[in-house]
């Protein structure tokens, strides 16, 4: 009998556990419109830069602030991992973060073409992300 208390005492702490887990990452998080405004200025910044290497890689660290504004831890990475539900295109969002990475440590040269439309995905993903935070 004493066995069957110990698990179910178990099987309850598990729960418990679990619960505050889901509850934790399940919800979207919010953010003050302040705050909001504050990451749309500096969009807008990022925005009018000179090359769109420039902006995929300021916009890479834009998200990855915005994420940690929302109580995230951890490297964009680690964050993308737990798929936050705030982020509506998580494929688009790892694509350009890995572009990013690539930019950043390669010496590769990339179609300007190309990467302002990745510039501009990033532009409308980020865009999605701070709309998601209300």
């Amino acid at each position: 009998m004493e066995y069957l208390y110990i698990a179910l005492w178990i099987f309850a702490m598990f729960m418990i556990y679990w619960i505050t887990v889901v509850i934790k990452y399940s919800r979207k998080k919010k953010m003050s419109d302040e705050k909001r405004k504050h990451f749309h200025t500096l969009l807008k910044r990022i925005i009018r830069g000179v090359s769109s290497k420039e902006k995929i890689v300021d916009m890479d660290k834009l998200y990855h602030k915005i994420l940690l504004a929302l109580w995230y831890e951890g490297t964009f990475w680690e964050i993308l991992k737990m798929e936050p539900n705030e982020i509506s295109n998580i494929n688009t969002v790892w694509e350009i973060h890995k572009l990013r990475n690539k930019i950043v440590h390669d010496f590769d040269n990339h179609d300007e073409r190309y990467l302002s439309n990745k510039s501009k995905e990033y532009q409308k993903e980020l865009e999605r992300l701070l709309q998601n935070t209300k």
